[in-house]
Formats: structure tokens, sequence, C-alpha cells
């Protein structure tokens, strides 16, 4: 995977701060093994946690895009890399 934000470096921001819990919902049904390593990778970071919850009732969307609900707000992407990206560009946007 190839962004440019990476896990450690939002992880390097956040080394030693109090900041708030950051859950990231993800349906296991959604591109399945497709996207293991981008939780792989988000469950390094702190305050961060991932949890497989079926179904998020994006059933529609579940079937042609990868996505992730962080703190109950949908974050799309074309494919696994750029929901990675646009995962932690919104984490650091918190």
């Amino acid at each position: 995977m190839s962004c440019k934000i990476t896990p450690k470096a939002v992880l390097n921001k956040y080394k030693g701060d109090s900041y708030m819990k950051i859950v990231i919902k993800f349906c296991p049904s959604n591109f399945e093994d497709e996207l293991d390593e981008v939780k792989d990778q988000l469950r390094q970071l702190p305050n961060v946690e991932v949890i497989d919850e079926r179904c998020l009732n994006y059933c529609g969307q579940c079937l042609v895009q990868p996505y992730a609900l962080i703190n109950g707000e949908n974050i799309v992407a074309d494919d696994p890399d750029e929901l990675l990206s646009n995962i932690l560009k919104h984490i650091e946007s918190i």
C-alpha cells in the first residue's frame, strides 16, 4: 500500500498526546480480505478501535466501494489504498 500519509506518521503526531477514542467500523462483507492490511495498519494507531460489524446498512455501497465508518461518518474510496489514505486524512482532521 502506498499512501502519502502513513500510519507511522499519524502515530508520531499523536505520540504522548491525549485524544478522543476513534472508532472505525468495517463491514466484513465489504471487500473482505482486501481490507485486512488496512485494518491491521489502523490497529497500530493509538486511541483507534477497529471493529468488524455486520451490517452497517450501506449495502448498495458495500457491493461497489470499500468504505468505513469513523465515529459514524462514512469514508469511501475506489480501492483499499485510497481508503487507507482517506481514513488517515480524516483522522488527522479530527
